[in-house]
């Protein structure tokens, strides 16, 4: 099931996702975006959608004019059930939540269901059950009519005034005949089959707004259009009285009349909106400038034409040559969804976040969710992925008291395996038993602490390998620091997250992740923490908040989980911590047409690395020479890694302190033992007297 969801927050979507996927056992594949245009934007991109939810509070009103709300609320309605098509032509159903202050009965309901909305809940009906109800089964007509509260008499498929001509078809014809272009030889026939669809005085008004060009050529080739035209002199004649009459516009400015242009010397009485209405965002235009007839000559560009929703008119257009009157078809408030049936918008802001925390996750205890979410998704970072040898170890149990498991990720070239590698050392120097985990594509550690020696290499291209089968052996980088990788490139069966974590968590006190874009979601999911490492280098957020965007759509990016190293720190006019966290705090689709709010920047944890180029030629020379020390950095620099390390593994209240402890007690030990050394003579008297006594 594929949903389009526009709500304004985000909360709303999850929940509803959360919800269905817990009482269905149906995988969701949802995207958001947060404004009415948008929507239309990606129904043309993408149609293949099987459900839409809007909520009709999505973009906030600077009035309280209901009337002009409503109008602007259905005009989007309709633009956006115009698009609202599968890959089958078959109509997607479009599930509206309306706002508190509607009612059954009420005429904007009528319209929704003239152009084919069945499934608006109103008043209690909006809550999470309903709409996954909707979801798994949308109305019919006649549920929906019943649910409205409507009778079929007060549903109109044509114009109030059976004179006027919808500015749809209007568009449309216009359409047709920029499509024929210069097979000018079937204009008269299009206008001999459009006229049979329409009365003479609507014909008037098509015949008027045609282009100069096909006009004359049926001029002299279509006698409908002749007489048509020849009747509408006439009577355009007799209604003169030394000029114009009064029921004629003569300004030459075309002026503007509501938010419809009437050209000169046209009858607006018997003219419906006949080029396209301007946003109601920009309603304060007091005109547009140009006849109609000026507008309608320019060059457009028409979407091919759509099955219009509703009964049909009562004479159809015959054939493709002649063009089709395509169907017509709201918006959630700034509130989330609660879980239960709670209405939609009455939930306080303490309220906001409503997951169930008992929904399991897709691909770790629910057999039912794996053949499903598989297909609905080509990641293979999924957690999906690896379900059969996952399912058997429950981490969180094995991560008590002083054990920690904590992921590091970033864009490439921000300094993740530096960091990861410095902390690594800094902690494994204070008698922490530490582990580092290499799961990225190009494992820079194999490099790095193989020291080009072969026995290191055969270790390392093994250590993953046997962490699979329960032994914990990596390369041995100091007494507390073990280090696991691989080749490059080979498959290892990194996949196998639960398994590998498991071992480790075993054997050491801290297991430090280094990940990539390539990293299994498993391992993100089973960290108590997660790093997102950032530079200053702004154009690297976007690829690391899609990646994020993707974590959070599994439910694995958890607010209490993240924190933020912004990492090669240095004063930069404009540019502060808090706006680059900003920044790594939404995903922004490219085209700007939507956002996803990933965490909250306002309560986020975070640290900064300083960039000290000393510190970093270090670094560097160590990497040359196969060997990570902290030797020769700048106090400043060990001071913030210090700061980053009571993020990871603090000090305070922990073991450390007594692993410290002890090892400074057995140098104590050792130092009174240098002090009672005997002579090689005394050793051998006293050995002596042991074999005689």
């Amino acid at each position: 099931m594929k949903v389009l969801f526009a709500v304004s927050n985000e909360n709303i979507s999850e929940s509803i996702v959360k919800k269905y996927q817990k009482e269905y056992k149906e995988i969701i594949s949802s995207k958001n975006v947060y404004y009415f245009n948008a929507i239309q934007k990606e129904l043309q991109k993408d149609n293949t959608y099987d459900r839409i939810v809007i909520s009709e509070d999505l973009e906030p009103f600077a009035n309280n004019n209901y009337d002009a709300i409503d109008k602007f609320i259905f005009d989007k309605l309709d633009a956006i059930s115009d698009e609202a098509t599968n890959s089958s032509r078959n109509d997607t159903p479009i599930i509206l939540i309306c706002s508190d202050r509607r009612s059954k009965s009420e005429d904007i309901l009528v319209k929704l269901f003239s152009i084919g909305i069945y499934d608006a809940v109103l008043g209690n009906d909006r809550s999470i059950d309903e709409i996954c109800n909707l979801i798994k089964k949308p109305r019919t007509k006649k549920e929906a009519k019943i649910y409205y509260k409507i009778d079929t008499d007060d549903v109109k498929y044509s114009p109030e005034n059976e004179n006027e001509v919808s500015e749809v078809e209007i568009q449309n014809i216009l359409s047709h005949y920029k499509k024929l272009g210069k097979n000018e030889d079937k204009y008269a026939e299009s206008f001999e089959s459009i006229a049979s669809q329409y009365s003479e005085e609507q014909l008037k008004v098509i015949a008027n707004i045609l282009p100069l060009n096909v006009k004359a050529i049926l001029e002299t080739t279509s006698p409908k259009y002749q007489r048509i035209m020849t009747s509408s002199v006439s009577n355009y004649i007799k209604e003169q009285d030394n000029g114009l009459s009064m029921n004629f516009i003569t300004d030459k400015t075309a002026p503007v009349i509501g938010n419809v242009i009437v050209p000169e010397a046209v009858n607006k009485a018997k003219v419906k909106k006949i080029v396209t209405q301007k946003e109601m965002a920009e309603d304060t235009q007091s005109s547009i400038p140009g006849s109609i007839l000026e507008e309608m000559e320019k060059e457009f560009v028409e979407p091919a034409p759509k099955r219009k929703r509703g009964r049909p008119r009562k004479n159809p257009l015959p054939d493709e040559t002649v063009p089709k009157v395509p169907k017509k078809r709201g918006r959630p408030r700034k509130n989330p969804l609660p879980e239960e049936n709670i209405n939609l918008f009455e939930i306080s802001p303490e309220n906001e976040t409503v997951l169930d925390d008992s929904t399991v996750l897709p691909g770790f205890d629910n057999e039912i969710f794996e053949n499903q979410y598989n297909q609905s998704t080509s990641n293979s970072k999924e957690i999906i992925n690896t379900k059969e040898n996952n399912t058997d170890f429950n981490i969180q149990t094995l991560l008590t008291g002083d054990k920690k498991l904590v992921a590091f990720v970033g864009t490439s070239k921000n300094g993740t395996s530096f960091l990861v590698n410095n902390v690594a050392q800094e902690i494994s120097s204070t008698g922490i038993n530490t582990a580092i985990l290499d799961t990225t594509r190009n494992r820079n550690s194999y490099y790095i602490y193989t020291q080009n020696e072969e026995y290191l290499r055969n270790v390392a291209s093994e250590s993953i390998k046997k962490l699979q089968n329960g032994i914990a052996e990596g390369i041995k980088v100091n007494d507390n620091l073990t280090v696991y990788t691989a080749i490059p490139e080979e498959d290892v069966g990194i996949q196998n997250y639960g398994i590998i974590l498991q071992t480790l968590v075993q054997n050491y006190d801290l297991v430090l992740i280094d990940c990539d874009f390539n990293t299994n979601f498993g391992y993100f999911a089973e960290s108590q923490e997660i790093y997102l490492v950032q530079s200053l280098d702004v154009l690297t957020i976007q690829p690391l908040t899609a990646y994020l965007r993707d974590l959070k759509a599994n439910d694995i990016l958890k607010q209490e989980k993240i924190r933020v190293i912004i990492n090669k720190d240095m004063k930069v006019r404009g540019l502060t911590d808090k706006a680059i966290i900003g920044g790594m705090s939404y995903y922004n689709e490219p085209a700007m047409s939507f956002m996803t709010e990933l965490f909250d920047r306002d309560l986020v944890k975070y640290c900064t690395i300083p960039f000290e180029t000393q510190t970093y030629s270090k670094y560097l020379e160590g990497l040359v020479n196969c060997k990570i020390t902290l030797s020769g950095y700048s106090k400043g620099f060990i001071l913030a890694l210090k700061n980053l390390n009571n993020m990871v593994y603090p000090l305070i209240g922990s073991k450390t302190n007594k692993k410290v402890k002890v090892k400074k007690n057995k140098k104590k030990q050792n130092e009174e033992h240098e002090d009672l050394k005997f002579s090689q003579g005394m050793s051998d008297t006293l050995n002596q007297m042991k074999k005689n006594y």
